[in-house]
């Protein structure tokens, strides 16, 4: 015989930090099912948290749009058709938005697009989903695929982190604190939250 749980809830970037401890949160009331969306699942294996018997491992790679719609099927199957609460956490820093104390006029292209060119850079981490991509194309476009399976939940929530790191005026405030690029993308999850808040 099959659980039959409360909620489920799908969290990105689930392997660790911040995506982890909102498994970790969530699985610890035994009525909601975690669905946890990892890069690499056989790495997330070592975690005990993601062991736990109502949380589900799926593998997702965030940067690729193309997926998103087979990654959907999967949540659905392992959920039950339905999605009560979609936390979008998955997110990446490289180049200068890696960087507090580099600013934005020494970021490269290539941090900012889709193409990665290891130009030499020392800023540039290549072999790494690019940010403008993962933290905010990926995330409106997942948030879509996911409506269906919202529609059909009870909570009909969206989470989708941002940053201090985005805000305007925390910008102005602190201008020692660069982390230009990433910075661009959080103040972009803002506008989206609000774009989908509005819709």
């Amino acid at each position: 015989m099959s659980v039959q749980y409360s909620r489920t809830i799908v969290v990105t970037g689930a392997s660790r930090g911040l995506g982890l401890e909102w498994v970790r949160q969530f699985s610890d009331d035994g009525q909601n099912l975690v669905v946890a969306i990892v890069r690499n699942p056989e790495n997330a294996e070592q975690s005990k948290t993601l062991l736990r018997p109502n949380v589900a491992v799926v593998k997702g790679d965030l940067s690729d749009l193309d997926s998103f719609s087979a990654l959907a099927a999967e949540i659905s199957k392992v959920g039950g058709g339905k999605v009560d609460i979609l936390i979008n956490n998955a997110g990446v820093m490289i180049g200068t938005g890696a960087e507090p104390e580099v600013g934005i006029s020494k970021s490269t292209p290539e941090e900012w697009s889709d193409q990665s060119v290891d130009d030499g850079s020392p800023v540039l981490t290549t072999c790494q989903p690019l940010q403008f991509n993962v933290n905010v194309i990926s995330l409106v476009f997942f948030t879509i695929a996911m409506l269906s399976l919202l529609k059909n939940g009870r909570d009909k929530k969206v989470v989708n982190l941002a940053s201090m790191l985005g805000d305007l005026g925390f910008a102005l405030a602190k201008p020692e604190l660069h982390f230009s690029s990433y910075a661009v993308t959080k103040a972009a999850v803002t506008m989206a939250n609000a774009k989908f808040h509005v819709e």
